[in-house]
C-alpha cells in the first residue's frame, strides 16, 4: 500500500509512487530511475527519493560542535562537503550549522554514522581467552589484540607501512589489529584504551578539549594534515584542534623578544614556515646548508596566540651547556668566524659547518659545536630532565646583542596590575599628533600627490634595473654594469628620498598588544624592545635626546618605532636585504628625526648619508650576486646548448644513413608495374620541385603514375 507523508521541505502532502519517468530529487539533485521508490506532490513538480525523504530535518553529527539542519542553499562554487570534500549543486539541500558556522554535508553524508573509538567485545567460543575479539564502532571488522611478535618475523614485513587508524603512526606493539587479511587497518591500544575523553591544553586554557574522530584534519600546533584522531574545542565561535601527539606537549619556554609563551613542538611540519628569527623559510635554507638542519627541522618552538614560530636552530636554547667530551663549559654564539678562512669545521662531528648558523663555542679555546651535535645535552637542559637544573637562561637569534639587565625585577614586572600596552600609548596621542603619523608628508611641508609623484617618477626610471632577472635581458644588465654613474646613482637617491606609503607610519599588532615597560623614567616601549632602548641609552650617555615639547605619549610611540628599525635591521642579513626595506626603514628614520630629533641621527646631513650609504652596500652585494647568478645561468645554457648542438649532429648523421629508396621499395603503389631503380627518389624530388603551382597534389600524382 502506497503511502503519504508531510515532508518539511514542502507544505503539500507528499504521495509514495512508482513509475518510469525521470524526475530529479529535490533533496540531492539526482535523477529518480525507473521503478524507483519515491515520494511526488500531486499539485506541483515536487519530487524526493524515499530514502532522502527519511533523513531528519536536524542532526547532531560528530564532526561539528553544533546541531545542524538541513537546508536549502545556493552554493558557490569554491564551497565543499566538509566529510567528502565534494562540491555541492545548485540549490542542493545540505547539512548546515544552526549557528551560521561555515560548516556544510551533503544530505548523505550527515546521514552516515560517524565512527567513535567505543568498543564491544565478543569472544569466538565462550571458552578461550585467546579468541576474544574487539569490534570497534568506526570499524566493519573485529580486531584482535596482538601485544608482541610471533615466532615468526614475516610479521615485521606485513605490518610495514602500515598506519594507525586514530594517530596515523606506524605500526608499534600493543595493537588492535583488522582480523581480515586483506584489510591493512590496526589501532595503537594506547590509542583506544588509555587516551582520556578530555584534556586541557596549555594554549587553550578557556575549555577542555575533547576527542574526536574526524576526517584527516591539520594539526593547529604541529600543522601535520593527516590527523584522523583529534582533540578539539566544542565551544562557539572556536576550531582549535590538535592531534593526539600534541595533546600532551609540555615543553614551555620562555622567549625574552616575544611576548607570550612559546612550546617546543617535536615532529612538526614546518618547512613552509618563515622563521621570526632568521627571516627565511627551512626551503629557503635548503638552498644554503641542508646538512646542518636536517636533524633539527622537525622542531619548532611555536607561540599558538599570535602564529609566532622559531627554527629549533633560531629559538631560544641554553645559553651554555656542558658536554662532557670537552672540559670547559661551551657558550651559544650567533656566528663564529675563525681566521677569516671559507672553511668552518665542528670539533664534535668533524663536518663543514656554515658560518651563518648558531653554535656553541668554548671562550677559552678554538673549539666550536654544530647546534644539532648536542642536541641531548639541550634538550636535557630545556626539559630539566633527571633533575638536571634547568635555569639555564634561554637565548633566542639576537638576543644575546642587547642589554637585558634594564634594572627592573622581572617578578615585580610580571606582577604589576597595571596592563598599559602600546595600544593605549597610541590613544593618549592628541590629533595633531596621529596626524603626523597618518600624514607624515606634511612635515616636510609636502601634499601626499606632490612626494608621490616624485616616487613615482624615479621609481618608473628605475625600474629596468630592479626587474633584471632573465639572462635575455644582458643588453640591460651590461647597461646596468657599464653605466652605474652619478646620475644613476642619483635617480636611486631619489627613489628612496621621496618613498611615500599611503598608509602613513603603522606599529604592527604584536607591539601594539604589548605590554609597556618604563626604561629611564622616560620611555615606555614595548617589552620585547626594551632590553634594546636600554643599550641605546648606554650608547648615548643614558638620554637619547629629542624636542623638549615632545609629550610623553609622542616621545616613548617615537622610540617604539626607532626600535622597531633598529630590531628590523639586526635581524636581517645584508644579503637578504631587499630594496622595499630600504625604502622602508629609511622613510620610517627621516619621520622620526622629524618628529622626535633623537640625536641617534643628529642632523639631515647625516640622515642623507646614511641613505647614500645604503644605495652603495646593497648595489655592491647586488652586482656581487648578479655577477655571480648571470654567470652561473650563461654556463648553465652554454652547456645546454653544447649538448643540443651535438644532439641535432647525431641526428643529422642517423638521417643521412636512412635507405629512402628501401623505404619507397616497401610502401609505393604505382598503379602499373614499373621498376624503381636508384633514381627514383631523385625523380621524385626534382618533379616535386618543379611542378606548376597549377597541380594539385592528386594531378601530380595522376600524372606519375599513369
Amino acid at each position: 500500500m502506497m503511502g503519504t507523508i508531510q515532508h518539511f521541505s514542502h507544505g503539500h502532502t507528499l504521495y509514495e509512487r512508482k513509475y518510469a519517468d525521470i524526475w530529479r530529487c529535490i533533496i540531492c539533485k539526482q535523477p529518480i530511475i525507473a521503478s524507483e521508490s519515491h515520494f511526488d506532490c500531486s499539485q506541483c513538480w515536487h519530487n524526493i527519493h524515499k530514502i532522502c525523504a527519511e533523513f531528519p530535518e536536524h542532526i547532531n553529527n560528530s564532526l561539528h560542535l553544533h546541531p545542524l539542519s538541513l537546508r536549502r542553499s545556493s552554493f558557490e562554487s569554491s564551497i565543499r562537503c566538509f566529510y567528502c570534500d565534494k562540491s555541492f549543486t545548485e540549490e542542493e539541500y545540505a547539512y548546515t550549522c544552526k549557528d551560521e558556522c561555515a560548516f556544510y554535508m551533503h544530505a548523505k553524508c550527515g546521514s552516515i554514522p560517524q565512527p567513535t573509538i567505543i568498543s564491544s567485545y565478543t569472544t569466538g567460543d565462550g571458552e578461550d581467552d585467546d579468541d576474544d575479539f574487539v569490534q570497534f564502532s568506526c570499524h566493519q571488522h573485529p580486531m584482535a589484540l596482538v601485544v608482541e611478535l610471533g615466532d615468526g618475523s614475516d610479521e615485521e614485513d606485513i605490518n610495514l607501512g602500515k598506519k594507525c587508524i586514530a594517530c596515523q603512526l606506524p605500526w608499534s606493539y600493543p595493537a588492535y589489529s583488522c582480523t581480515s587479511l586483506s584489510c591493512p587497518n590496526f589501532f595503537h591500544k594506547s590509542c583506544v584504551d588509555k587516551l582520556p575523553r578530555e584534556v586541557q591544553h596549555p594554549f587553550h586554557s578557556h575549555k577542555p578539549l575533547s576527542l574526536q574522530i574526524s576526517k584527516l584534519q591539520s594539526c593547529d600546533l604541529c600543522c601535520k594534515k593527516d590527523c584522523r584522531l583529534i582533540f578539539s574545542c566544542r565551544e562557539i565561535g572556536c576550531t582549535f584542534k590538535i592531534g593526539t601527539e600534541c595533546a600532551f606537549l609540555d615543553t614551555i619556554v620562555n622567549c625574552r623578544s616575544h611576548d607570550h609563551l612559546l612550546c617546543l613542538v617535536e615532529g612538526a611540519s614546518c618547512d613552509d614556515f618563515k622563521c621570526d628569527g632568521c627571516q627565511k623559510s627551512y626551503k629557503e635554507l635548503d638552498n644554503h646548508a641542508t646538512f646542518e638542519i636536517q636533524l633539527t627541522r622537525s622542531f619548532l618552538f611555536r607561540c599558538m596566540e599570535c602564529n609566532f614560530n622559531l627554527h629549533f636552530i633560531c629559538g631560544p636554547l641554553p645559553s651554555t651547556i656542558k658536554y662532557k667530551y670537552h672540559i670547559h663549559n661551551l657558550t651559544l654564539l650567533d656566528s663564529v668566524v675563525e681566521d677569516n678562512c671559507h672553511e668552518y669545521y665542528c670539533d664534535v662531528c668533524e663536518e663543514e659547518r656554515n658560518s651563518d648558523f648558531r653554535v656553541y663555542s668554548c671562550s677559552n679555546c678554538q673549539y666550536v659545536a654544530h647546534i644539532h651535535c648536542l642536541i641531548p645535552q639541550i634538550m636535557k637542559l630545556i626539559k630539566g630532565v633527571n633533575d638536571i637544573s634547568n635555569d639555564v637562561e634561554l637565548w633566542a637569534l639576537g638576543e644575546n646583542r642587547w642589554k637585558w639587565d634594564i634594572g627592573i625585577d622581572e617578578k615585580d614586572y610580571n606582577n604589576n596590575t597595571q596592563k598599559e600596552t602600546v595600544r593605549d600609548l597610541m590613544n593618549y596621542l592628541t590629533q595633531e599628533e596621529k596626524e603626523k603619523l597618518l600624514q607624515p608628508w606634511t612635515l616636510w611641508g609636502h601634499n601626499f600627490s606632490y612626494r608621490r609623484n616624485l616616487y613615482d617618477h624615479y621609481k618608473n626610471a628605475n625600474s629596468r634595473f630592479h626587474q633584471l632577472g632573465s639572462i635575455e635581458d644582458f643588453e640591460t644588465i651590461s647597461e646596468f654594469f657599464q653605466r652605474f654613474d652619478s646620475s644613476v646613482r642619483d635617480d636611486f637617491d631619489y627613489e628612496l628620498l621621496f618613498y611615500t606609503p599611503k598608509e602613513g607610519i603603522e606599529i604592527e599588532e604584536k607591539y601594539l598588544r604589548q605590554k609597556v615597560r618604563e626604561v629611564d623614567g622616560k620611555y615606555k616601549v614595548p617589552n620585547t624592545l626594551a632590553p634594546i632602548l636600554k643599550t641605546l641609552l648606554d650608547s648615548y650617555g643614558g638620554d637619547l635626546g629629542g624636542y623638549s615639547w615632545l609629550s610623553p605619549a609622542m616621545r616613548s610611540v617615537t622610540a617604539t618605532l626607532l626600535l622597531i628599525v633598529i630590531d628590523q635591521m639586526c635581524r636581517t642579513k645584508i644579503e637578504d636585504v631587499t630594496w622595499d626595506d630600504l625604502k622602508k626603514w629609511l622613510f620610517y628614520l627621516y619621520v622620526i628625526y622629524r618628529i622626535a630629533h633623537f640625536k641617534v641621527y643628529p642632523d639631515l646631513w647625516e640622515l642623507g648619508e646614511l641613505r647614500r650609504n645604503f644605495i652603495r652596500k646593497y648595489w655592491t652585494f647586488k652586482v656581487i650576486r648578479l655577477k655571480q647568478v648571470y654567470t652561473n645561468l650563461i654556463d648553465e645554457k652554454v652547456e645546454y646548448l653544447k649538448a643540443e648542438s651535438k644532439r641535432l649532429e647525431e641526428n643529422r648523421e642517423k638521417f643521412k644513413k636512412i635507405d629512402i629508396n628501401g623505404f619507397l621499395r616497401t610502401t609505393a603503389l604505382p598503379r602499373k608495374k614499373m621498376a624503381i631503380d636508384e633514381d627514383f627518389s631523385v625523380s621524385i624530388a626534382s618533379e616535386l620541385k618543379h611542378k606548376t603551382a597549377g597541380d594539385s597534389f592528386f594531378e601530380f600524382l595522376d600524372k606519375r603514375f599513369s
